[in-house]
């Protein structure tokens, strides 16, 4: 990141609806100045909303009057890092929910890291998120990079894999068929895991999951589906040994390019996903079935 920006920018306000929209937009701005992606952007955007809506939801919940909510952004080693603290009861674990509620989980889906900790004295809490680029060092498990390469060949025009550690989403590979820039743009942009995405869908509810993009709706400037001009995007959750999400594939159709996948492919694409994509007999198989369901 580059430019000139305030390193001390510290916003506290009212625990009320409100006050979401205000801090977004400090936010929106600290980040715009620091020198973030437009994608960077939405994803700081995304996460401070969602952290200071639960803020104002769960921390003073059953108080006479609303707390403070407080957000503070800063630049260290080209990382931003946002902070998002109150002095309620805190946020950070819910009874209804195994470890960090859905909310977090997603902030986790777009942060390059997120701690939650109590804040001083035992009071409140500070929900702490950085934000970063790919290490360049830091690629696919070995035996997923040719997943790509997989989906290319056979459904689609563009793919990835997202590694997934503790929540976190971390682009490993990725391929755009015939287009080495838009190539190595894919490899570095940030996974988006929005609300209403395929990524979203997939990390919450597993399975494969499909997106066909609305003419009528407009897309987010500089964003991954205007980019690349997306007609439709399926993520699908690949298990670890333990059966939770080790790395999400990314499967997606480009304007003018391949249609999107029927529900067998799609079917397909889930049962793979169960087994060791790692593995080239697996690999083999599942390229066999796909070739089949043409």
């Amino acid at each position: 990141m580059v430019g000139v920006v305030d390193e001390r920018a510290c916003w506290t306000l009212p625990a009320v609806p409100a006050t979401v929209r205000v801090l977004r937009a400090h936010v929106t701005a600290f980040a715009q100045a620091a020198g973030a992606s437009p994608e960077l952007v939405d994803a700081v955007a995304l996460a401070v909303s969602e952290t200071v809506t639960n803020a104002i939801v769960h921390a003073y919940a059953g108080a006479p009057e609303p707390g403070q909510v407080r957000v503070r952004c800063r630049v260290q080693e080209s990382r931003l890092v946002v902070e998002v603290a109150d002095d309620g009861v805190g946020i950070a674990w819910r009874d209804d929910s195994p470890g960090l509620g859905q909310g977090l989980a997603m902030v986790g889906a777009l942060a390059a890291a997120l701690d939650v900790a109590p804040g001083p004295g035992g009071h409140g809490t500070a929900v702490t998120m950085t934000f970063a680029a790919r290490p360049a060092e830091e690629v696919a498990p070995l035996g997923l990079e040719p997943l790509c390469g997989l989906a290319l060949d056979t459904v689609a025009d563009v793919s990835c894999v997202d590694l997934v550690r503790g929540g976190v989403l971390r682009r490993a590979a990725a391929e755009v068929a015939g287009d080495a820039g838009l190539t190595a743009w894919l490899r570095t942009a940030t996974p988006p895991a929005k609300p209403g995405t395929a990524t979203w869908a997939a990390l919450r509810e597993g399975g494969a999951h499909l997106v066909v993009h609305d003419p009528t709706v407009a897309r987010s400037p500089g964003g991954t589906g205007e980019i690349l001009g997306l007609e439709w995007w399926v993520a699908v959750p690949l298990e670890g040994p333990d059966g939770a999400p080790e790395a999400l594939w990314g499967l997606g159709g480009r304007a003018g390019g391949r249609p999107a996948p029927p529900p067998a492919v799609l079917g397909l694409l889930a049962d793979a996903a169960r087994g060791d994509l790692a593995d080239a007999t697996q690999r083999a198989a599942l390229r066999a079935r796909l070739d089949a369901a043409d």
